[in-house]
């Protein structure tokens, strides 16, 4: 009798996934920066609104004028408002 022939996995070619997002790095980051801040969501917001806009400028530099310095740039400035928004999220319980 023949052996019968394994299935091998699909594998999914076409747009990667986005990749996953380390949670507990991130709120070790935004505990860090709620306690840096006092915890205030007052100071914690208007930090968010300030990385909002230093986010913003780093993106459009990036899109002008695109080199390595500027895209570490932006993933720094980009991780930098994920950790305040998030240090807002638990000082506000949402």
């Amino acid at each position: 009798m023949p052996r019968r022939q394994q299935r091998r996995p699909v594998s999914r070619k076409g747009a990667p996934r986005a990749p996953r997002e380390d949670t507990g790095a991130l709120d070790a980051s935004a505990r860090r920066v709620l306690a840096a801040h006092g915890g205030d969501p007052r100071r914690l917001e208007a930090l968010v609104r300030d990385l909002q806009q230093l986010r913003d400028e780093a993106d459009r530099m990036a899109f002008e004028e695109p080199s390595p310095d500027a895209l570490r740039e932006y993933r720094r400035a980009s991780r930098e408002l994920a950790e305040a928004q998030r240090a807002f999220a638990l000082a506000t319980g949402t």
